[in-house]
């Protein structure tokens, strides 16, 4: 399971449960469905998006998809996750879901905490 999430200065999305592999097309369905409305009704049109530099956020198609929805992307580091900040929250998130020992028996009370943390 992935989860994807994005945040604004006084926002954020809710999370996107991804359960199959992650290709370019399946990565600009979920900008699509879970970003770009996000970004359209909190952010309006003065925003920029800062992701990873994994292949499928670098790919041409993903920045084609971008670019035809006039997406300013950040450019920052390679190798260099702790510069952004959807980054660090994966940690905070990760330390409060796994805290006293935590584990989960099914998909779904772990999703339940996911969004707990969320």
């Amino acid at each position: 399971m992935m989860v994807c999430a994005a945040f604004g200065f006084n926002s954020q999305v809710g999370l996107a449960f991804l359960d199959d592999r992650q290709n370019s097309p399946n990565y600009i369905e979920t900008l699509e469905n879970h970003l770009m409305p996000f970004a359209e009704n909190i952010l309006g049109r003065n925003w920029e998006y800062q992701h990873g530099d994994a292949s499928i956020h670098t790919s041409n198609a993903t920045k084609n998809y971008l670019n035809s929805k006039n997406v300013t992307v950040l450019e920052w580091p390679p190798m260099s996750p702790e510069l952004n900040p959807i980054g660090n929250v994966w940690v905070i998130m990760s330390r409060k879901v796994y805290e006293n020992g935590g584990q989960f028996y099914s998909v779904n009370a772990l999703k339940t905490a996911i969004e707990s943390s969320w």
